[in-house]
Formats: C-alpha cells, structure tokens, sequence
C-alpha cells in the first residue's frame, strides 16, 4: 500500500508542527486555482463546473499516489488546448460526443501514464531537449492567448489555424467588438498587471474577478451585449466509467500520447526542481502513476485531462507547504466551492477569465531562453524557433514532433 500510495505514509506519519503551514498553502492555492479551473475549462471547450471537479478529485488522488508534497494537479493551460485541439478536429466542439470523447482521452492519458510508469520508462523523458518544450509551450501559449480575443471583443470567431490566418480575420471584426466587453477585457489585463507589480502577494485574480461581477451585475451590462458566465450547477459528479471502442482509441491515441508527453514533462520538471532544493528523491516512475490514478479519477468524474501545474505548485512551496496535506486542503476546499460558493460567480463576464488566462500564458513565452540559446547554444536555438513557428502555423501536434526529430536528428549528428 505504501508503494502504490507514499502519499498516504506522509499523512499517518505526520508531524503536527507543519500543520499551519499546510492549511496556509492550501488555502492560497485554493484562491489561485478556483479562477484558473474556471478559466482552463473554457480551453478545453466543457463546462466551467468541470473544471473545478477536476482541481478536486483528480488532486485528493494525486496526494495519495504521488510523491511529490507540492505538485499541485488539475486542470493546466497547455494541456487543456491539447484536449480540445485533438478532440475538435474529430467532432464539432458543441456536439454531444465531444464531451464523450473528452471523458475517453482522460481515462487514455490516465491508462497511458499508468502503463508507463508499470514498465519503468519515466526516466526516457529526461532526454528530450528542453529547447524542444520550451519551443512548444511558448507557442502554445500564443495560440491560447489567440484564442481569447474573440471572448475579449464579444464576437465569434473561427478556430484557430494558423497564426496568419486568425490575425486577419481578428481585424476583419474589429468593427464589430462590443465595446463594454472590450473595456471589461482591458480593465481587466491592466488591473491584473497593476496588482502582479504593486502587490505580487495578493490574490490579483481573485479581485478582478469579483470587482468585475459587481460592475456587470450594477449597469447590468449583461443586457448590453456583455457574456457572462451565467448558472454553474451545484452538485457532485456523477462517477461513470466509459468504455471506449478499439475505434476510438485509434482516433484518440496520438493525442493522448502527446498530452502524456506534455503532462509529465511540465509536472515532473517542476517537483524535481523543488525536491532538489530539499534534498529529496523523486521517483519519475511513481510521479507517472500518481499522474496516471490522478487522470484516470479525473475521467470517472466526467472531467478534462489533468496535469501539475508549474505556477501554483511553485506558489504551494513558497507558501509554506510542507507535506501533501497542502494539497488535501486545497481539493477539500475546492470542493466546497463547487458545492456552495459558484452562484457568487453568475454575473462573471467570460471576458474577465480572458483576460485571467491571458496574462497567465503571457509568462509561458520564454523570451528570455531563446536569447540564451541564441548567445550559447546555436543547435538548442535552431529546435527552438522551428518547434515555435511549426507549431503556430503548421499544426500544434506536427510542431511537437518535427521538434522531437529536429532535436533527434541534431543529437546524432554531434556524436
């Protein structure tokens, strides 16, 4: 039991004095993850409600299973525009069997990340080129950022393609922005930014997103052309387990794989990095199972594939957190927000949570590595802006994996 659950010796064995510290951690996660499970919902194309099923659930499961104390699992940008770019390009994102669909790539990272870890290939990821990840996230992160202009104008438009092709029809609505959304979506970045600058310790999601729902809710500028969240349903999921046909998971598999790949990338890059700051081991292998059980409770609650994500477990440690009941009392509190606190968000203007997800992803842009590349390793460089360029305008799939060969094929020619 201990094997299959460390996370679970750490509760039994636990010392009282990091308590406050837990509960504290906890809690501040808690407050950053409640906006950005509303927000990656909207990425992964499903209702917000699941969303924040998916930072509960899947987490009390990651902190029995995992062996990290401070990953903090649930729902990533990165990954949840990898779901809903796979499973659009099958179905239409506003049909009834793309939430099916949804729910079966969960349950297949999960089976994948599991199948993994069984077998012992965890350790293979540490020799894909960060130039590679690097090149991807930050393109990923301006298709994000793309993708939520049409909610900051108040207009419809198409999916993304390319980058070209989107700018342009960006330009061709200009004329038809709504412009009470437009001033929201502004007020909203630049308030963001102020709080980030002036005081980084406060919660700045959480104010602007409670400061624009009393002015939506005041001008009632919800009948002005302003889209708003509207009712979040208040009850526990039901637990369901689907099973996939062979045709399915032929459709699903490279996708799933990819978001494997990404998942644990970005999930084990993170906890490594702090476990070595205490002195502590990581096992990548037990990190893919506690991942894989964290996917797998995600898809039995009907909910959208999950990861650990880099900002809030980075602001769990920083917090105080000690053990992984940081990460219980985030969940738990996760839960009673679901259950008792969504009616306080009906007025929230969706372009608010554009705002919120852009400025997150803006930090997913590393400018700065490629410079660094540019200066000390040319090869690292050359993978980066072709991973970055055939990502935004080839496809997000055939970007991350001409970067995988580019990165290959440079490797081999050095030996």
């Amino acid at each position: 039991m201990y094997n299959l659950f460390p996370g679970l010796k750490q509760l039994l064995s636990y010392n009282k004095s990091n308590l406050t510290g837990d509960i504290t951690a906890g809690l501040i996660v808690a407050i950053l993850l409640i906006p950005q499970s509303m927000a990656y919902a909207i990425i992964a194309g499903v209702p917000i409600s699941l969303g924040l099923f998916a930072g509960t659930f899947p987490l009390l499961m990651y902190a029995l299973a995992g062996s990290s104390a401070y990953l903090s699992v649930g729902p990533v940008s990165i990954v949840s525009l990898l779901a809903f770019s796979g499973i659009s390009g099958i179905v239409q994102a506003d049909s009834s069997h793309f939430m099916e669909l949804m729910v079966i790539l969960t349950l297949l990272v999960g089976g994948i990340q599991l199948f993994l870890s069984l077998i012992k290939v965890g350790s293979f990821f540490n020799f894909v080129s960060y130039a590679v990840i690097n090149g991807f996230i930050s393109a990923a992160a301006v298709i994000i950022a793309s993708n939520q202009i049409s909610a900051m104008m108040g207009v419809s438009l198409s999916s993304y393609n390319d980058l070209i092709t989107h700018a342009i029809e960006i330009i061709k609505h200009l004329p038809e922005s709504n412009a009470y959304t437009v001033g929201i979506a502004l007020g909203s970045i630049f308030l963001l930014l102020l709080i980030k600058k002036k005081y980084p310790a406060i919660p700045g999601a959480f104010i602007v997103i409670f400061t624009s729902i009393i002015i939506v809710d005041y001008f009632n500028l919800n009948e002005k052309g302003v889209a708003i969240v509207g009712g979040i349903p208040q009850a526990l999921p039901a637990f369901s387990f689907h099973t996939p046909t062979l045709e399915t998971i032929q459709l699903l598999f490279p996708v799933a794989f990819m978001i494997t790949f990404i998942a644990f990338v970005e999930s084990y890059a993170v906890a490594k990095q702090l476990a070595n700051k205490d002195n502590e081991r990581l096992d990548p292998n037990q990190e893919l199972r506690g991942l894989g059980l964290a996917n797998i409770t995600s898809s039995f609650v009907g909910s959208i594939p999950v990861a650990g994500a880099i900002s809030r477990t980075a602001v769990n440690y920083q917090s105080g957190a000690k053990t992984n009941l940081s990460l219980i009392v985030t969940a738990l509190f996760m839960l009673f927000a679901t259950l008792y606190l969504t009616p306080l968000f009906y007025y929230l203007p969706n372009a608010t949570l554009a705002a919120i997800i852009i400025v997150a992803v803006a930090n997913l842009i590393n400018i700065k590595q490629l410079i660094y590349y540019l200066k000390n390793k040319i090869s690292d460089a050359i993978i980066f802006l072709t991973t970055f360029i055939a990502t935004l305008m080839i496809d997000i799939f055939l970007g991350l994996i001409i970067g995988i060969f580019l990165s290959i094929i440079i490797k081999l020619l050095k030996q």
